[in-house]
């Protein structure tokens, strides 16, 4: 079975049908989750008048999925099939968000509802990112990842840096939980866009008999921490995200509370 649709020849990769699809799809879902964490920032100290502890947990509530859940998210991607995982994500984040709004409507939003929605959304992220992230080297073949990888990683940047510069906008012009909207459409358009891929992705390898889920952690962290390359990279992605954690976790207040 063939792993592309668009031409064979190098750098062709942009004409490949499913990859534009693929590219899209990640760019958009990232651009609309740019807006949301404004959005959800802002839907806190405005209008719930929260305090410096209560938007400290929205950021708190947000980060910890990662950290409980990316072990195990990327044990079920390689069980499952990968684009239906994803769809299912994007979906089910979309139809979270949707309660946003839809709480402000009936006047019935609360800060308890911001700290499920915060750590839903990142929950589905980590399992959809972790299948995503599988599901693209099936997509493109052994030959075209390296070009994949590199155009993916400067889209999402570009859509990220997109979406967070926008979102202050969006707020200012729809209020933050209408705002949310846009994220939530975000999901159903990357949904939409994935399910119009025609690439049939391989079932998963079957299951070594008498092997666990957390057996096959144990072996990926293994790998990772007796890989120089690989454990440097976790290392300082995870010095990074605590950094920014800690920063994004007090912007707001400073922002948007007068002195």
């Amino acid at each position: 079975m063939p792993h592309r649709s668009g031409p064979h020849a190098p750098g062709s990769l942009w004409r490949d049908r499913d990859f534009r699809h693929y590219a899209v799809a990640q760019g958009i879902s990232v651009t609309g989750s740019g807006v949301t964490t404004i959005a959800l920032s802002v839907l806190a100290v405005v209008e719930l008048h929260a305090s410096t502890f209560n938007v400290a947990l929205i950021a708190f509530a947000s980060k910890l999925p990662p950290l409980l859940l990316s072990l195990h998210a990327g044990v079920l991607a390689d069980r499952r099939r990968k684009r239906p995982l994803i769809i299912t994500c994007d979906l089910l984040c979309a139809a979270v968000l949707l309660t946003l709004p839809t709480a402000q409507f009936l006047a019935r939003i609360t800060l308890i509802h911001l700290y499920a929605v915060a750590f839903t959304v990142a929950a589905l992220q980590v399992i959809g990112s972790n299948a995503s992230i599988s599901f693209l080297p099936s997509l493109l073949g052994p030959e075209r990842i390296k070009d994949g990888n590199a155009k993916m990683g400067a889209g999402n940047s570009l859509a990220d840096l997109i979406g967070t510069n926008s979102g202050g906008a969006l707020v200012v012009a729809l209020g933050a939980a209408r705002a949310i909207t846009v994220d939530a459409a975000s999901y159903l358009a990357s949904a939409l866009l994935l399910w119009r891929i025609k690439h049939r992705e391989d079932p998963p390898p079957p299951r070594k008999a008498g092997t666990s889920q957390w057996a096959e952690i144990r072996e990926g962290l293994t790998y990772t921490l007796n890989t120089p390359v690989v454990r440097s990279i976790v290392l300082s992605n995870t010095a990074t995200s605590f950094v920014l954690a800690a920063s994004s976790a007090l912007w707001s207040l400073y922002l948007l509370v007068p002195a």
